[in-house]
């Protein structure tokens, strides 16, 4: 069955299994975590002053105001 549906949407049977591995679930919650915690700073960098800025500016306050590389 696992065949028939990996073979149907293109997908390897040994990467159909490692994406629902514990390995690759952990390092997708690690992922998002940290995909949120940039999200945060971004749009607190973007609304700071309670002006908005462009990538340029946003790029400046997260390197000089939130110390963010």
């Amino acid at each position: 069955m696992i065949s028939h549906l990996c073979e149907l949407s293109g997908v390897s049977r040994s990467g159909y299994y490692k994406y629902f591995s514990n390995k690759s679930e952990e390092l997708r919650a690690n992922r998002n975590a940290n995909d949120e915690l940039a999200k945060y700073y971004i749009l607190k960098a973007f609304t700071f002053k309670k002006r908005k800025k462009g990538a340029r500016q946003i790029k400046m306050v997260l390197e000089n105001e939130f110390g963010v590389v």
